[in-house]
């Protein structure tokens, strides 16, 4: 087969000759050569065929004239795989073919084995770029693009959907560690932007690992569902950690010690409310400072509970000590419920926020389902329990939460018509919205801290109906539905707890301590309306202590490990 060139050859600078004559070829024309010494992830990348499809081979590969006539590449063998995919699909579309540069090899004619030398020499001698430079090369492309159009340009020429570019930036500031870990488990730009959001919380990445493995093995509608959740959580115990960071450096500047955690062992640290001078005095915090024992151990919220590190030994006196063995695994049992609480509705916390951000989108949509029809005329017209004690609530606080699913500006500050605007704005097509959107914020109503404890039908319903219309359930959520356990998001060994639990064992019976007013749910406005949950049902024993978090467990989920690094994209090989 003759020689196919689309322009006449370029000239070769003096010194160059060695690499052969350059010219141009249709890539179709062209063969493998024999020799070529690359047999394995021979297969271009989606980078690497988007590139080349945008802009054409930027680096000649090498050919030689083989015995039948044909031209065989021996090396740019990935390149030139690319253009002729590259190739087939212009001339589908009855656009110009790209042709590929190649230097062409005449002193390699019957050499095959200065010719296999080459090939193995090739790809020995090139290096990959590094994962960081890929992230920094990405991130300087996003800073630098003159206009939008430039970088959605950049993007396609990458392979890169325009998001993964932006995510870019942030990912970028990974540390080397984290920086590894993404690589390990393949984690794209946008999950990589992800992880360094929260690479401080240990296994981290593991984590984000197994939700993508979750997602990857789910049928729903929603991909990414698992990963939402498991960076909710992780999102969570970050906060909780800066938390209870920034505490431990504010006891250290004042000069106070900062216990570990509670060890039965060897610990003989008791808090201040339970022990008193020799004479029966009260002690805290400012009035025990100047003993030798005094410290404190931050408790589940990250505030400061005072102690005396040896009671016996600094002159106090114990006030409440269990008399028997028995007493004292009461009162462990008593704390390990606390944990378990605490922990629930720590989960609950982050499933909310998930899925209060799909039922957003979902109220925000072009059209509803025929499910979410039915669900919206029967709650409405039926005149179910949950609605109407949602639109019997405080005025303010059922047009806050409606308004958190509807689409435009905040609702107007008039009492008695917030939404008239809205109204009056929306279109024909649309209107069916906003009564989704209060339908939505009724069922969300009865979606408190405490819905594992009582498991309404209304809870049940609401969950149900979300999984159909794409939403993945967290591991919590499905215990609603019973068909999982929750997750222990922290330890229940006594041992694991902090001092104020190990050393103060809640009342059973005790008051309910009382969420942020954001977080409450189910507010009575009337004497029919509990606090616990839309059936009215009581909470179960130990379901009625603090909505406060629990402390970060010490224990981090094994997962398997990821495939392959990410690709360099601009590289072409």
């Amino acid at each position: 087969m003759s020689e196919k060139t689309t322009a006449a050859p370029a000239q070769i600078p003096a010194g160059l000759e060695a690499l052969g004559r350059l010219t141009e070829f249709d890539p179709r024309t062209l063969v493998l050569d024999p020799r070529n010494a690359r047999t394995e992830n021979v297969k271009p990348d989606h980078a690497l065929l988007a590139s080349v499809e945008r802009i054409g081979v930027q680096e000649p590969i090498s050919v030689r004239l083989l015995e039948d006539g044909t031209f065989g590449v021996f090396k740019g063998q990935r390149r030139w795989l690319a253009a002729t995919a590259a190739a087939k699909k212009a001339a589908a579309k009855g656009a110009p073919v790209r042709p590929i540069p190649a230097f062409v090899r005449e002193d390699l004619n019957g050499n095959d084995t200065e010719a296999l030398l080459l090939s193995m020499v090739e790809n020995t001698q090139r290096a990959p770029m590094t994962h960081r430079d890929t992230l920094n090369g990405a991130a300087q492309l996003e800073l630098i693009g003159v206009t939008e159009a430039d970088r959605r340009r950049a993007a396609g020429i990458l392979g890169l959907k325009r998001e993964s570019l932006r995510a870019a930036k942030q990912a970028a500031a990974l540390s080397p560690e984290g920086l590894q870990d993404g690589a390990r488990h393949a984690f794209d730009l946008t999950e990589l932007a992800d992880l360094q959001d929260v690479e401080e919380v240990s296994g981290a990445a593991t984590r984000l690992a197994q939700a993508r493995r979750q997602d990857a093995e789910a049928k729903g509608k929603n991909t990414r569902g698992h990963w939402q959740h498991a960076m909710a959580s992780l999102r969570q115990e970050r906060d909780e950690q800066r938390k209870r960071q920034a505490a431990v450096q504010a006891l250290t500047d004042a000069g106070v010690k900062v216990l570990p955690r509670y060890s039965r062992s060897d610990d003989t640290a008791v808090a201040l409310d339970q022990i008193t001078t020799r004479l029966g005095k009260e002690l805290n915090a400012k009035t025990h400072a100047q003993c030798a024992g005094h410290a404190a151990r931050l408790d589940e919220n990250a505030e400061p509970v005072y102690f005396c590190t040896d009671p016996e030994k600094n002159g106090h006196t114990l006030k409440n000590a269990p008399d028997t063995a028995e007493e004292a695994q009461a009162q462990d049992a008593a704390r390990a419920e606390r944990k378990r609480v605490l922990a629930q509705n720590k989960a609950a916390r982050a499933a909310r926020e998930v899925r209060t951000e799909f039922v957003a989108q979902l109220c925000k949509g072009k059209t509803l389902s025929d499910a979410a029809w039915t669900l919206v005329l029967t709650t409405v017209m039926n005149g179910s329990d949950t609605y109407r004690k949602f639109i019997n609530r405080t005025q303010a606080k059922a047009t806050a939460a409606v308004a958190k699913f509807t689409a435009g500006p905040a609702p107007e500050d008039n009492a008695d018509d917030p939404f008239t605007a809205l109204i009056q704005r929306t279109g024909k097509a649309r209107r069916a919205n906003l009564m989704m959107a209060q339908v939505a914020a009724a069922f969300e109503d009865e979606m408190h801290d405490k819905a594992w404890a009582t498991k309404s039908g209304a809870q049940v319903m609401w969950l149900t109906f979300l999984e159909g219309e794409g939403y993945t359930l967290s591991a919590h959520e499905s215990a609603i539905l019973g068909r999982a356990a929750a997750p222990e998001t922290a330890p229940t060994d006594p041992s694991s707890l902090t001092s104020e639990e190990e050393q103060q064992a809640p009342e059973a019976d005790g008051p309910e301590e009382e969420a942020p007013e954001e977080e409450q749910a189910d507010e009575a406005d009337g004497p029919e309306e509990q606090a616990e949950g839309a059936a009215g049902q009581e909470a179960p024993e130990g379901a009625q202590e603090a909505d406060g978090e629990a402390e970060e467990g010490d224990a981090e989920p094994e997962a398997g490990e990821g495939a392959t690094a990410p690709q360099e994209a601009a590289q072409q090989e």
